[in-house]
């Protein structure tokens, strides 16, 4: 009972790793500051509240339904983690590249748009949750979304005193770090998908 426990545990701290790297608390940091420069800390603490529900729902959808998704586009296992692995090394890259890719919006859009989707659950994290939501355990995979998400809120709301400690390069610095994780996570899908599809080949051989 108790290994067992201590199993699910380390499972949830594993999705939880691969899912907090996709939305990136600390590029969320970067964005957020940027979008909200010159708001008032009333404004700017309604602005987190606001997108962190939104990404909660957009998640959870994401997880629940993921099977179903899968099944209404016809899509196989190892197609979703090929095509979602491609993303992924994109996204990463693109991270890496340090690129801006913020621009001013109003205030009363900025919480849904852009900063809940695409900035925090993104076309990457979509593909990771519909994947895991897929393959593993839902009440797991919805643990660690949960904690990604508090991970998420925690950063955002307590932004200054990270940039205070850390200042903008060292944000900068750890949002690059993630981008390395990724790269790992999507190499990870590419594998699983290749393998996949070299073993479907292998029993439609025999």
């Amino acid at each position: 009972m108790v290994a067992a426990v201590h199993g699910e545990l380390a499972r949830v701290a594993l999705l939880y790793g691969q899912v907090v790297a996709l939305m990136n608390p600390f590029t969320a940091v970067n964005n957020y500051l940027t979008l909200t420069d010159g708001l008032s800390r009333g404004e700017s603490r309604a602005i987190v509240w606001k997108a962190v529900t939104v990404v909660l729902l957009l998640g959870s959808l994401f997880i629940l339904a993921g099977r179903l998704i899968l099944e209404f586009y016809h899509l196989s296992l190892s197609a979703l983690r090929f095509g979602g692995g491609v993303l992924l090394l994109y996204v990463a890259l693109d991270m890496l590249s340090g690129s801006p890719k913020t621009k001013r919006v109003e205030p009363g859009e900025l919480a849904v748009v852009p900063l809940a989707t695409p900035m925090i659950v993104g076309p990457g994290t979509m593909t990771l949750l519909i994947n895991l939501g897929a393959t593993e355990s839902p009440a797991l995979v919805m643990a660690a979304f949960l904690l990604g998400a508090a991970t998420v809120t925690a950063a955002l709301w307590l932004s200054g005193l990270l940039v205070r400690l850390l200042g903008m390069t060292g944000v900068k610095a750890m949002a690059r770090f993630m981008a390395l994780i990724i790269a790992g996570v999507a190499a990870e899908m590419l594998h699983s998908a290749i393998a996949g599809w070299a073993a479907e080949m292998l029993a439609a051989a025999r």
